[in-house]
């Protein structure tokens, strides 16, 4: 068996793992890091792969090494779609919440949605010049696209900010490769954000596209 097919299985059966057992993905993943693979292994492995990954590493001193590699790689793979998904759905809960404020007329309506707006294509052209570049941006830049947003919809509550603060602790836990595909991820989602403002909630409240 090749190591980047052992570490493929503990992987996938780790996140089905993480998935059905917890709440708090990301904390589960996080305890099932590369540095901790030794330890639990042996839990996401059938007798017959456990038998075989002893052999392949009593006949080859790299053999390990290349497991833990692989490992590494679908771990920071995994860590960066569910870091983007959980910082991607702040963003999209924000136009929802907005719409459904009972205590803001239309008109206070539009114009939070268009100050998001606005400051949403300000993030994505941060993150645009941060890919181009292959530097991520760091997570004190990401937390503070993320105030920007707050104080442009008047976000009060701590909740938001105490959660944004949380997934950029397990940003951080990623290598550059990751922290560029996690930023990549949630371009996409920004994108999805701004199609929703301009094609649904704006003309839902009587405003056209570039109004």
């Amino acid at each position: 068996m090749e190591p980047e097919v052992i570490a493929e299985n503990v992987f996938d059966r780790v996140m089905n793992f993480c998935r059905n057992n917890y709440d708090d993905t990301l904390e589960c993943l996080t305890n099932h890091s590369p540095d901790q693979l030794d330890v639990f292994i042996d839990a996401y492995l059938t007798d017959k792969e456990g038998n075989e990954l002893d052999e392949a590493i009593e006949n080859s001193d790299m053999f390990w090494d290349e497991v833990k590699k692989e490992y590494e790689k679908m771990w920071n793979n995994g860590m960066a779609l569910e870091v983007a998904y959980f910082l991607g759905n702040e963003l999209d809960l924000i136009p929802y919440s907005i719409i459904e404020n009972d205590g803001l007329d239309d008109a206070s309506k539009v114009r939070y949605l268009k100050a998001y707006d606005e400051v949403l294509y300000k993030f994505s052209d941060a993150i645009k010049h941060a890919l181009q570049d292959s530097k991520p941006l760091s997570s004190a830049d990401l937390y503070d696209w993320y105030m920007k947003i707050a104080d442009a919809v008047s976000i009060k509550s701590s909740d938001y900010s105490e959660e944004v603060s949380n997934l950029l602790d397990f940003y951080d836990m990623l290598d550059d490769n990751a922290k560029l595909e996690m930023l990549s991820n949630l371009l996409d989602d920004i994108a999805d954000v701004l199609y929703d403002i301009e094609e649904k909630y704006l003309p839902d409240l009587g405003v056209l596209k570039n109004s």
